[in-house]
């Protein structure tokens, strides 16, 4: 019969009122806990190293045959030849040297990440994947930003050749086509009829070449040559701040001293 006469509501409250009176006996335990919790969370943000990244986008290019129709499967359809690249000894020294860093610094810290279209794209790709990001950590700001435009440019450079050399030879057609024009034109102005007919029809047919050579030079410098799409900038990329070091470390310590308090008599009553 007793038992069916204890109120457990009664119990909880002696439960709570215990409790809160050995926090309130030993109030400096939360306290000093709180203290100390916060010193330790501000000595532990004072050791944490600012990391920052940039990221530079990069268009690989797309290699044509020599009258534009024909898609060349070099290296730049390749997206991995960005990130062998970028991570090269000789790559990572250049970019070391213009961000001044050592190399030593540097390596280890870069990355390459394919751009892709997304998945429900009706983007019809007849390449690889010709956007790649370059993605440096480094210590300070400037110095992830230099690294990570350096790379990008050393990766342009690398990737150039082809189209550089056709945009060379597409300019040197284009000169050709009109020193062959003055020519003709300045032999029609003194022949007879049938010689300034058949002149005008070779005129036409330079200025036919003429025309699609500057098109094609067009294609090979906006297509076809690798080139930077975006510099890098570069953003912190640890969320440690002091305060938040500060905040959540004194929580912590609040709770351990709570803790200590509440355990204080029994391991005392333990002990003896």
């Amino acid at each position: 019969m007793s038992s069916r006469n204890v109120d457990p509501g009664a119990e909880q409250e002696v439960d709570l009122g215990k409790w809160w009176g050995a926090i309130v006996a030993r109030w400096w335990l939360p306290v000093l806990g709180l203290v100390a919790g916060a010193f330790i969370g501000y000595l532990i943000s004072l050791g944490g190293k600012e990391v920052w990244k940039a990221s530079a986008d990069v268009y690989l290019g797309a290699s044509y045959s020599a009258l534009g129709g024909v898609l060349l499967q070099g290296p730049q359809a390749n997206p991995s030849t960005a990130n062998t690249i970028a991570r090269a000894q000789s790559s990572i020294e250049t970019a070391a040297a213009r961000a001044g860093m050592r190399a030593s610094q540097l390596r280890g810290h870069v990355s390459t990440q394919a751009i892709s279209t997304g998945a429900g794209s009706t983007l019809v790709r007849t390449t690889g994947n010709p956007l790649v990001k370059i993605t440096v950590q480094a210590s300070t700001r400037r110095r992830a930003a230099a690294a990570a435009n350096a790379l990008a440019h050393v990766v342009v450079d690398r990737l150039a050749p082809y189209a550089d050399q056709k945009i060379g030879t597409l300019k040197q057609r284009i000169a050709d086509d009109q020193t062959q024009l003055e020519a003709i034109r300045r032999a029609s102005s003194a022949g007879d009829t049938v010689t300034k007919v058949v002149l005008a029809v070779q005129i036409g047919n330079v200025l036919d070449d003429q025309l699609q050579a500057r098109q094609l030079l067009i294609q090979a410098r906006e297509i076809e040559r690798p080139k930077v799409l975006t510099r890098a900038a570069a953003v912190k990329a640890t969320a440690r701040s002091k305060r938040n070091s500060v905040v959540v470390g004194a929580f912590l310590g609040f709770v351990i001293g709570l803790i200590a308090a509440l355990l204080w008599e029994p391991l005392l009553r333990a002990r003896r």
